[in-house]
C-alpha cells in the first residue's frame, strides 16, 4: 500500500469546559484549559489508494484544496466553542480528529481515496491521532 501525507497548520482559540457543569467542576476536569486560550495547530493528513495514470494517488494540491475548504478556512483564526459541532461536546484534540476525520472522509470517498489518519498537534508534545479500521 502507497500512501501520502499533507501537512497544514492553523491558529484557533477554545475553551475547554461543559456547560451542564459548575466552573469549579470544569476547573477540576480540564484545568487551566478551562480559561479561554489558544494553539497553533498542525494537523497531518495521510490518504492512501491507486496509483492513477498521472502517477499520483491524489495531487497534493489537490487534497490541499479539500483540507483547506473542509477544515483550514473553518478553523483558521476562530473560537471553535462556537462552531456547531463543539457546542455539545468540548473541542479537545481528540473530538477535534475525530470530526475532522468523519467530513475529510466522506469527500475523499467520493473520489475512491482512502483516508489513513488524522493527526492533530494541539502542542509540538501533544496531539491525538484517528486511524481508519483496517
Amino acid at each position: 500500500m502507497i500512501s501520502i501525507t499533507k501537512e497544514f497548520t492553523f491558529d484557533a482559540a477554545h475553551r475547554l469546559y461543559r456547560k451542564d457543569l459548575s466552573p469549579e467542576q470544569n476547573q477540576k476536569i480540564f484545568g487551566k484549559c478551562c480559561k479561554i486560550h489558544g494553539h497553533t495547530y498542525l494537523l497531518r493528513i495521510t490518504v492512501s489508494g491507486s496509483i492513477d495514470e498521472s502517477g499520483m494517488i491524489i495531487h497534493f494540491s489537490q487534497l490541499k484544496d479539500i483540507v483547506r475548504e473542509l477544515v483550514i478556512d473553518r478553523y483558521d483564526h476562530t473560537m471553535l466553542n462556537e462552531l456547531p459541532e463543539y457546542q455539545i461536546t468540548p473541542p479537545t484534540a481528540e473530538i477535534m480528529a475525530g470530526h475532522i476525520f468523519t467530513i475529510l472522509d466522506k469527500r475523499l470517498e467520493s473520489q475512491k481515496i482512502a483516508l489513513c489518519a488524522v493527526v492533530l498537534y494541539e502542542t509540538p508534545t501533544s496531539w491525538a491521532t484517528v486511524t481508519a479500521n483496517a
